[in-house]
């Protein structure tokens, strides 16, 4: 039996196989099979990443393991926190690709924004990751390592992991997946599937083919404005997949899915998308999915677009509310480290 990533001995990321092609790889290399779920436990529930330490494993397998995989090292990534409110920004560095990834403390939860990919190819107006070079995709091990290397210096446990950092997830569909499957594995990191979320900027045909294959994640649609025009000012993705199709689209396939697994996500900006009709297209396409909004505030100004006033986004949330609309009003973490 032969897993997808065996291949040659060229090493890979120890954090990109899942439990059937641990499996696999061992049974390959003549061990019995047992060894993957303990491996993959010591890797995903206990994060532990020295070989010498996974003291159920026979001296044979962690040289093996040794010689044909690469490890988690925190010497690939700086962290800055903020002195305000505790929010921690990561910067990893794997080779030519650099991308970030943001821990978020909350009262009742603890909070990571990962990354997918290596700069962006979306080009969002108020989105600075579009304006770098792309890289490439990140491998499913290089996406989980974000969250257990920041769980290991940050000392405490993740409880929401958000897709929400450099790239677009479903330009990297199968890593994206893959990785959110393992960190739900009740072997291994154990999050509840509603407690991770996957963002999109509105990829249909991964939008179709996540509903399709019934993921129990959750999923949030950036949109951040409804009247088509605005929104292809603010997003070039527009022009390719309307939100209008996919709003369809996710109408006519509620049934496949569970109650509110659709988030919208409006990020919030003086004077371009805070009108009273843009609340009522936001109110209207809302009840049409049975979904609950995220608005974000933009943290800073940027490319000529600007922060509203605390009165304004207070103003907005609550045109939201009165309408029976489930909103919840973020505030913007990390202003002290951009």
């Amino acid at each position: 039996m032969k897993t997808s990533l065996d291949e040659g001995n060229k090493p890979v990321h120890i954090l990109d196989y899942d439990l059937n092609e641990w499996v696999g790889f061992f049974q390959n290399h003549g061990i019995k099979p047992f060894r993957a779920r303990q491996l993959f436990k010591w890797l995903h529930q206990k994060n532990e990443f020295d070989i010498e330490q996974m003291s159920d494993l026979p001296p044979g397998v962690k040289d093996l393991l040794k010689t044909r995989f690469i490890f988690p090292d925190e010497n690939n990534v700086s962290i800055v926190k903020s002195s305000v409110d505790g929010t921690a920004k990561f910067l990893w560095k794997d080779g030519r690709n650099i991308y970030e990834s943001v821990w978020l403390p909350y009262e009742n939860r603890q909070s990571i924004c990962i990354s997918v990919q290596s700069g962006c190819t979306l080009d969002c107006s108020f989105c600075a990751t579009g304006k770098l070079d792309f890289k490439g995709n990140l491998s499913t091990g290089r996406i989980l390592e974000q969250v257990y290397l920041a769980q290991k210096m940050m000392q405490r446990k993740i409880t929401n992991v958000v897709y929400m950092g450099m790239g677009e997830p479903f330009h990297n569909y199968d890593n994206t997946i893959k990785s959110a499957q393992v960190l739900g594995d009740h072997d291994g990191q154990g999050l509840s599937r509603r407690k991770i979320t996957i963002s999109t900027s509105g990829v249909l045909p991964g939008v179709q083919r996540f509903i399709e294959d019934r993921h129990p994640f959750s999923l949030a649609i950036s949109m951040h404005a409804i009247n088509p025009e605005k929104r292809a000012r603010l997003m070039n993705i527009e022009k390719k997949y309307p939100l209008s199709s996919i709003i369809e689209y996710l109408q006519q396939n509620l049934h496949l899915m569970k109650r509110r697994q659709v988030m919208i996500e409006y990020i919030l900006i003086k004077g371009v998308n805070m009108s009273e009709e843009d609340a009522n297209l936001l109110v209207k396409t809302t009840r049409r999915l049975n979904a609950k909004v995220n608005l974000i505030p933009m943290n800073t100004s940027y490319q000529g677009l600007e922060r509203p006033t605390e009165d304004e986004i207070q103003n907005f949330w609550q045109m939201l509310q009165n309408k029976g609309i489930l909103a919840f009003n973020r505030w913007s973490p990390g202003l002290d480290i951009n």
